[in-house]
């Protein structure tokens, strides 16, 4: 009795030995497909195999259980999950701290032009003062000599 049951080809894409996974073909370039195990030690455990393989029990083809490219490719998109975590958390940070520096001009922008304006609002105050002191000085000198006039007269 066969220790295999063939489970024909896998709908997996194999085209991933580069990166972890399976290859479709064996080194042989025999098609590679899924059977599952009746041994005794891995009841029902799916593997990869050469057809070729199957037939020629001396030789070493490609041979490898259908969970360990799985787990490869788990921890792989883990391994990227995790990268691209640090990579938020890195543009969160930066994000932060351009919004800051922003901030910052604003701040800084915002103080300039109000300096300006209380400048500004200054000498406009200073002017306005200066005009009516100039007009009280006329009024007084013109009262003073109104009155200097009167005294004249009176006298």
């Amino acid at each position: 009795m066969s220790q295999l049951s063939s489970a024909g080809s896998s709908g997996l894409s194999l085209e991933r030995s580069s990166q972890g996974g399976v290859s479709s073909r064996c080194w042989c370039g025999g098609e590679v497909t899924t059977y599952t195990s009746k041994t005794d030690e891995n009841p029902y455990r799916r593997f990869f195999r050469c057809v070729g393989g199957v037939k020629e029990k001396n030789e070493k083809h490609m041979f490898r259980w259908v969970d360990d490219p799985l787990l490869e490719e788990i921890m792989m998109v883990e391994r990227k999950q995790n990268q691209l975590l640090e990579d938020q958390k890195k543009m969160v940070t930066n994000n932060v701290e351009l919004q800051k520096e922003m901030v910052k001009e604003v701040v800084e922008k915002v103080e300039k032009n109000m300096i300006e304006i209380m400048r500004q609002e200054l000498m406009v105050a200073k002017e306005s003062m200066q005009k009516s002191i100039k007009k009280r000085i006329c009024v007084v000198i013109v009262v003073a000599v109104s009155m200097a006039w009167l005294y004249g007269k009176m006298i």
